[in-house]
């Protein structure tokens, strides 16, 4: 099973963050660097990468970047690009614990620490009713992030750093 946000039995392991966290973040992204092919039509994003174009070796220029990694292993990877890039918001397990938290999220401008479990959109456009295998937290890099986590405060426990 490992950190996914159901079984390994699912007959998708795309998992979209719903609607509702842009509606209440109320930003605009350049680029949505880890999206499913076509990309997902709700998320607010110019461009984005697939898994194909592995959003990690691109160029992410000066853009605002969206990033809802693949979980797991290579979690860390993401949120190295994601406080090196220092222009971005990023929703992850909140997995406090491993080490890519304490060596890269620590230097983020905020962090929402997202109350209860998210309900994800399966790779279908089914929400899973039951919630993630864990919290979620937003962590948002750079200025124009830590404004947008203070609009969703509320959502949860807000921390700027």
């Amino acid at each position: 099973m490992g950190f996914t946000h159901d079984n390994k039995d699912n007959a998708t392991v795309d998992w979209w963050t719903p609607k509702w966290v842009f509606d209440a973040l109320g930003e605009t992204f350049d680029i949505d660097v880890a999206a499913p092919e076509g990309g997902v039509p709700w998320i607010p994003a110019g461009l984005y990468f697939t898994k194909e174009m592995d959003g990690l070796k691109q160029d992410w220029g000066n853009c605002f970047v969206w990033c809802n990694p693949p979980y797991g292993r290579e979690t860390g990877a993401w949120m190295r690009r994601m406080q090196q890039h220092n222009n971005g918001i990023a929703l992850v397990f909140s997995r406090t614990d491993c080490r890519w938290f304490h060596d890269y999220c620590v230097f983020a401008k905020s962090i929402v620490f997202l109350r209860g479990r998210i309900s994800f959109v399966d790779g279908y456009g089914a929400t899973k009713s039951s919630g993630a295998g864990a919290g979620s937290m937003l962590v948002g890099f750079g200025e124009r992030a830590g404004n947008a986590l203070q609009r969703v405060a509320s959502f949860g426990v807000y921390v700027e750093l």
